[in-house]
């Protein structure tokens, strides 16, 4: 009952693209305080982070912080138990999510990520099918569809059929090698608590998995220098020494950061166009496809792209393409107090 005089404290910890995005909320008695949020980049953003966290630690007792886990060797796999399962799970902890499905991720990689954080400390650690489930839960329920989660460095597929997690796999960005898992198993995961993971000493072995094509994903430039002989430009002098128009003097030339923005969210874009292609190509091969196809694709976007791989999905693969924009700060503080409440 003494909880009840102090507010709680919940932190995400969201690692993207080479920075760390975080979110921290205060409640007392369920109703919110305040929700503030901070973006700390290059080498020095984990110290930097530790020290600004530590004034909102010390605020209560009942603090919580919860990281969304970026590492590779993440899933699941169909059933709660090693038979179910049908493989040996070595080298993870997991988790059994609604008697369902076992999250897994790699137990190396769960202690790295407790040593990184080790000055702040962590309660929860979540996967990004997590994510995918509780973002999309108005979705999950209503049929068979493939769903994902897009980050600035990651990408994350998963299939859903009445609700049931069937299929998924972690995809990491910008590697010029990346995987698709082959266990006929693998599927996407649940949110896993530090204290609630249990390890599995039997289980499927994590390098068993197929490497993808190097993704050529922007022909080549043309060649500037095929343009036309420009001797003739005395010809329009005239128009190069008129005053600029006013829609000219309005116009703002982008500057070359916007310019590269746009060009990493085009390539990233075809390449998780290309993951999605894969992963169908290879789930219609396995047991789990049952002779099921998949006619619409949920993404939830975390980078503020979607345009472009929208139009690949629907234009190439002729699915039906729903994306929100999905703010991770908060699905993760959503997550976070959900695991505080039923515990």
């Amino acid at each position: 009952m003494i909880a009840w005089l102090f507010q709680k404290i919940f932190i995400a910890i969201i690692p993207d693209g080479g920075a760390l995005d975080v979110r921290v909320v205060a409640l007392k008695q369920k109703k919110l305080l305040y929700k503030k949020s901070h973006r700390f980049e290059g080498e020095s953003a984990h110290r930097e982070m530790s020290t600004y966290l530590q004034q909102f630690i010390e605020e209560s007792p009942y603090h919580y912080i919860a990281v969304l886990n970026p590492d590779t060797n993440q899933g699941t796999v169909l059933g709660c138990s090693s038979d179910e399962a049908g493989e040996t799970l070595n080298g993870v902890k997991s988790v059994c999510r609604k008697g369902k499905w076992l999250l897994y991720t790699s137990i190396k990689e769960l202690d790295s990520l407790k040593k990184t954080y080790a000055t702040v400390g962590l309660d929860f650690v979540f996967s990004p099918f997590s994510v995918i489930e509780h973002f999309f839960e108005d979705k999950i329920g209503t049929g068979f569809a493939l769903y994902a989660l897009a980050q600035k460095d990651s990408f994350s597929v998963a299939f859903f059929d009445e609700g049931k997690l069937e299929y998924s796999h972690h995809y990491l960005m910008h590697q010029h090698e990346e995987r698709v898992g082959e266990e006929e198993g693998s599927a996407g995961g649940f949110s896993v608590g530090t204290e609630e993971a249990e390890e599995v000493e039997k289980g499927i072995s994590l390098d068993d998995i197929e490497s993808l094509d190097d993704l050529d994903i922007i022909d080549a430039l043309d060649d500037l220098s095929d343009i036309e002989d420009l001797d003739a430009l005395e010809d329009i002098m005239e128009f190069s020494e008129d005053e600029p128009t006013q829609e000219e003097k309005r116009f703002v030339a982008p500057q070359a950061n916007e310019i590269k923005l746009d060009m990493d969210r085009f390539n990233d874009d075809y390449a998780r166009f290309e993951f999605i292609q894969k992963i169908l190509s290879h789930f219609y091969t396995t047991e789990e496809c049952n002779n099921r196809f998949v006619e619409t694709v949920y993404i939830a976007d975390a980078y503020g792209s979607g345009t472009e791989l929208k139009r690949y999905l629907e234009e190439e693969l002729f699915l039906n393409v729903l994306i929100r924009r999905i703010d991770l700060g908060d699905e993760v503080i959503s997550l976070a107090i959900s695991e505080e409440e039923g515990r």
